[in-house]
């Protein structure tokens, strides 16, 4: 409700996701897109349980011809619930908090 009269719609798709201890080695998952006018910014899940973390997710804004990386969301697990920012470009995980999630 909280999106009514602002121009913003969000949409969800099925992206496939590699995860070699899955039968057939992938299983699908749900994306979002973030929609105004001919602009959006979609979150595409990249994997899950790897690395330390807990998930990550490929962020690109898409202007109506062109889709530019925006970078890379890290949900880390353990301790630390954080959410982490890793610019496009960047061989380092660690970024910056970007969040913090308590659950």
């Amino acid at each position: 409700m909280w999106l009514v009269d602002t121009g913003l719609s969000v949409e969800a798709f099925t992206a496939s996701v590699t995860d070699l201890l899955v039968e057939g080695g992938a299983f699908d998952i749900s994306g979002i897109v973030l929609r105004v006018d001919n602009r959006a910014v979609k979150f595409v899940p990249v994997f899950l349980y790897g690395q330390g973390m807990t998930g990550c997710m490929e962020v690109t804004f898409h202007d109506g011809g062109n889709v530019t990386s925006l970078g890379r969301l890290f949900m880390r697990s353990g301790t630390t619930n954080n959410w982490i920012f890793t610019p496009p470009c960047t061989l380092s995980r660690p970024g910056s908090v970007l969040m913090k999630v308590h659950f």
